[in-house]
């Protein structure tokens, strides 16, 4: 069960950093830094954390939305 719960907590940490890095990178191009390095760093995370979502996706982990 503590497994399952980490699981949980671990599943929404992700999907709250997802987030949070689109806002981040949201308002760099607003700020007109898109050729920054922040920005490619954060992108470059972005990428992988939709990488994680979509194996979640996957084996039906997580809905579709």
């Amino acid at each position: 069960m503590e497994r399952l719960e980490n699981f949980e907590k671990a599943l929404k940490d992700i999907l709250n950093e997802y987030e949070k890095l689109g806002n981040e990178l949201e308002k760099l191009r607003e700020e007109g830094k898109s050729k920054t390095t922040k920005f490619r760093e954060l992108l470059g995370r972005k990428l992988v954390y939709s990488m994680i979502i979509t194996i979640f996706k996957r084996y039906n982990l997580i809905d579709e939305n």
